[in-house]
This record gives structure tokens, C-alpha cells and sequence, in this order.
């Protein structure tokens, strides 16, 4: 019997590559995408096949670029035969760099209006239309294969499509705007296409991370350390943060725990439309376990007030 086949974008690193490294430990042939890094991509390949023993296919693809998306679907179904299993991770910070190659940042109000035109482009051309198009290309193979099954007899295996998204769908950053807007259309795409997927046994769903650490993490966050003076990365900032209490789970993120819940989600027969954070508890709306230090604040502002 045939392997099931999983395509993931933007594999050739961070959660990406922990994901088709996930599925090919489960048995799946891997369609494996990059944008830039061949030889990365390649050497994961290798070592997947020589591992678990499974088909790999490295296709190149920038989901940036109108047709791509399409391509690489079409592409993938046109190898193997079938598609079981479609995840969309590509994805994008909306935060550009000057001529001497330094993150620009700014706030929301003070935002040059070309800057931000800038911005919203980058992300939503990757972030939200990548993600579109693979997801209704992804769509349209699966349910030709439903039919196919319907008409032959048979009831249609179960397949799912898995976006990627983020919780920055809801964690507000005035100077990630364009970023959260972004995925937050994503998750409208998951309800949509959720709708009519569902009669044909095929799933849609949205995972949504929380910071990990992964080469988008691995940036200058602008915070220095007050001891050493060296400027720390954003994982860094918020693994400090999350020791300190910011969420319950006291560390950030690793690609393996997305690609394990990447997995686990696209295995439910009876989930769909659903977007769920995987974050550590970061989104938990509630101060409570910070009680004491807020109203130590307050009552520190009341003091300063009345002198």
C-alpha cells in the first residue's frame, strides 16, 4: 500500500523542517519546499530518507509569487499521485531593513505611509495570499480524489490541510501590525474552506505558535543587556520573560513542539475550522497570578501622586 503524502512550505528550516521531519518519522513521503536554501534543503531531505526510509521531493517555490503557490501543489500531486496531508508554514515578519541593512521599527502613528505600504505587501503577498493559494489548490485536489472514492463505492479517507498562523492574530505589538493582520485573515481562510471541505472528510484547521525559537526569533529585539551590553535576540527576550512569569509554561517555544501538534492536529477526523494557539499559555487572558505586583504598582503610582 501507498505511503500518505505530506507537503509543508517553508521546510527547509525552524518549524518547517521539524514538521516533515515528524511526519517522515510517521511514515509519510515528503514533499519538502524552500524558497532560497537548496543545499539545506537537500541535506534535510537526505537525512530523512536515509532515517525513515521514505520518499522525499525538494521543490523550490516563493510563495510570494502569484502562481507559485499553485505550482507547488500541483506539482507535489503530479509526483505522487495523491495528497493526504498540506500544511502551509511559509511566512514572513513585516519588519524591513534600511541601506545599511539595520531593522527599521517603528510605531504605529509614526509610520511613514510608503514604509508601511511596504510592510503590509511583504507579509500578506507570503503570510496570507501563499497561504491562500495553497490552501484552495490543496482543496481542489482532495476533493477530486473524494469524488473519485464516492463515485468508485468507497467512503473518502480522511485528508486535512493545516495552516500555520500565529498568535500574533491576537497579541497586540504596535509595531507588528501589518504582521498580525496578516494571520489573523488567515484564520478566516481555515472557516471557509472548513465549510466545504467537511462533507468530503477532509479537514482545514489553523495552528497557531507562540514564540519560538526559529531563524525569524533569532533576530536583534532591540533590548540590550544591562550587564554585558550586548543586544539580545528576540528569543532570548522572551525566554527571559517567560522565566519571569509572562506565561505558565516558564520557556519559548521549540520547532519540535510545533511540529509534534502540527501532526497530531491534521490526525482528527472530527476537528475543523478550529484555530488553536500553541503558546505555552501565553495568551491566557487573566492577571491574576500577577495580582500582587500590579497592585504593588498602583499603590507605588498613589504615592508618588500624593507627594
Amino acid at each position: 500500500m501507498a505511503r500518505p503524502v505530506c507537503l509543508v512550505s517553508g521546510s527547509s528550516s525552524g518549524i518547517g523542517a521539524a514538521t516533515v521531519a515528524e511526519f517522515a518519522a510517521h511514515g509519510y513521503d515528503i514533499a519538502l519546499n524552500y524558497n532560497s536554501g537548496r543545499e539545506r534543503a537537500e541535506t534535510i531531505a537526505a537525512q530523512l530518507r536515509q532515517t525513515h526510509g521514505v520518499e522525499v521531493i525538494t521543490l523550490a517555490a516563493d510563495l510570494a509569487q502569484g502562481e507559485a503557490p499553485f505550482e507547488l501543489v500541483d506539482r507535489t500531486f503530479a509526483h505522487f499521485g495523491r495528497l493526504d496531508v498540506a500544511i502551509s508554514n511559509s511566512g514572513v515578519s513585516n519588519l524591513l531593513k534600511d541601506e545599511q541593512g539595520q531593522v527599521v521599527r517603528y510605531r504605529f502613528h509614526e509610520t511613514p505611509s510608503d514604509h508601511l505600504d511596504r510592510e503590509m505587501e511583504r507579509v500578506l503577498s507570503v503570510n496570507l495570499m501563499g497561504a491562500y493559494r495553497l490552501a484552495q489548490r490543496s482543496l481542489k485536489h482532495m476533493l477530486d480524489l473524494a469524488q473519485a472514492e464516492l463515485q468508485a463505492g468507497a467512503q473518502p479517507l480522511h485528508r486535512s490541510i493545516l495552516l500555520i498562523t500565529s498568535i500574533s492574530d491576537v497579541a497586540p505589538d504596535s509595531t507588528r501590525i501589518p504582521y498580525g493582520v496578516s494571520k489573523a485573515g488567515v484564520n478566516h481562510v481555515v472557516l471557509g474552506a472548513a465549510f466545504e471541505g467537511g462533507p468530503y472528510n477532509i479537514t482545514v484547521n489553523a495552528l497557531r505558535p507562540g514564540v519560538v525559537d526559529t531563524p525569524m526569533t533569532s533576530r536583534l529585539s532591540g533590548v540590550k543587556d544591562e550587564k554585558s551590553g550586548r543586544e539580545l535576540t528576540v528569543a532570548e527576550v522572551y525566554n527571559l520573560m517567560a522565566q519571569g512569569g509572562l506565561q505558565p509554561i516558564r520557556r519559548i517555544g521549540r520547532p519540535e513542539d510545533i511540529a509534534r501538534a502540527a501532526f497530531c492536529f491534521t490526525q482528527l477526523p472530527y476537528m475543523t475550522g478550529q484555530s488553536i494557539a500553541v503558546d505555552g499559555g501565553f495568551t491566557l487572558v487573566s492577571g491574576f497570578p500577577n495580582r500582587d505586583l500590579f497592585l504593588q504598582e498602583a499603590l507605588r503610582r498613589r504615592q508618588e501622586g500624593q507627594a
